[in-house]
Formats: C-alpha cells, structure tokens, sequence
C-alpha cells in the first residue's frame, strides 16, 4: 500500500493547469460539472464530428461492466440490507449549482433517503462512492498531459465529495490493476488489487478474490 500525504499529490500543478486548453461546450454532452469545470465523456468528439451517435457513449466495456457487478453484488451481501442501498448505473449525484456529479457505484444510508421513488439525480450524500476507470475525455490534449489530465480529475472530484464529508471514495484500474482510495483531503491510499481495501465500521473489499469468486479472472491471475 503507497500512502499519498496530500490530495496536491493527485493533482496537476496550478502553473500546469494554465497551459491546457478550455473544451467547447455542447450542452446536450455534458458528462459531469463541479469546481467550476464541465467534463465531457470519453467519445464525444467522435459524435460532434458524426462518427458516433450520443448512444455510442452510454455503455461500459466488458471488464469494467463485470468489476461493478461483482462489487454491487459484494457490497449488497456483506451490508446490513435494512440500513443500506447500493446504487449503480451511472448514478447522479446533485450537490448543488453546476456541481453534478456521475458515479458508477454509491453506498447509501436508508435513513437519510426520503424519496426512493424520485427520478431526480440524488441530493442525499453517499456513504461511500466506488468508480471504475476515468471516462471523461482527454483526447484533445496532448499526449504526454492526457494522464495528468486523468489525475488532475480524479482530485478534483474526489475533493468535491470529501468537501461532504463521506466516508471515502475508491477509484479502480483496471489497466494498472491499482485501487486509489481517498478518505480525507490528507489521508489518500493506493492499493493493489490483491489487497482488502477498507470501506467504513469494519467493511471492505478483496477485489482480486471477489473478481476470482466470479469468474471474471482466473485464480491467481
């Protein structure tokens, strides 16, 4: 496990961020908005240019469709079923004014859940958020800065929902096999894959042994 001491270890340099260009904005594209910031997802380029269609950019890939069903399907036998939701599906989270945020899966509290029949996006704070790869775009910076685009993202959001005070956030790749875990603006963690990352009261997850239980991988591979 790598122990990051600030959430500026995650993020871009502020003289670095100067230097990379604004996107266009089409409003109908819009993945996601926080920190005064629209992010568009990975693909829309191709849509404005007519390559694909704004269907083309809904899916998820295999791998990264089978990683959050065996995590949903973990989550939801090892917590109290009375006490917890375990949202997935590109959940929408509302945090207030051009702050919408989209998480792949979210742990929330019944309790704090007034409506579950609403159709809006969520305004209750989640307990815990999971996401698996980065999915905005990237492709119209340069090379060398896309992976610092990626990092400078995972920051920005991961700020954004521990500015609420939840319990934390993991972010999962899948091509590093790396588990990135944030629990405060000062305590963020890097775990392989082999590794049980922990959750909140004593919870986590083995994703290694859970995507091994499913199938997904082999043992030991």
């Amino acid at each position: 496990m790598t122990i990051y001491q600030h959430v500026s270890d995650v993020r871009l340099p502020a003289d670095k961020m100067k230097e990379i260009p604004k996107q266009p904005a089409p409003l109908n594209l819009i993945y996601e908005e926080f920190g005064g910031e629209t992010y568009y997802p990975k693909g829309y380029r191709q849509v404005l240019s007519g390559e694909k269609t704004e269907g083309d950019l809904i899916g998820s890939g295999v791998v990264q469709s089978l990683i959050v069903q065996a995590l949903v399907f973990h989550l939801k036998t090892i917590l109290p079923k009375k006490d917890y939701w375990v949202p997935t599906n590109k959940v929408g989270l509302h945090l207030g004014t051009k702050t919408n945020l989209i998480n792949d899966i979210v742990i929330v509290e019944k309790s704090k859940l007034a409506n579950p029949v609403s159709e809006k996006y969520f305004e209750v704070l989640p307990k815990f958020v999971i996401e698996v790869d980065v999915k905005i775009d990237t492709g119209q910076y340069p090379p060398d800065m896309e992976t610092a685009m990626e990092w400078d993202y995972l920051g920005q959001k991961s700020t954004q929902l521990l500015l609420f005070d939840i319990a934390g956030i993991a972010w999962v790749f899948t091509k590093t096999r790396k588990i990135i875990l944030a629990t405060s603006l000062d305590d963020w963690f890097e775990y392989e894959w082999t590794e049980t990352v922990p959750l909140f009261d004593g919870y986590g997850f083995c994703l290694q042994s859970i995507l091994e239980e499913e199938g997904i991988l082999a043992k030991g591979g």
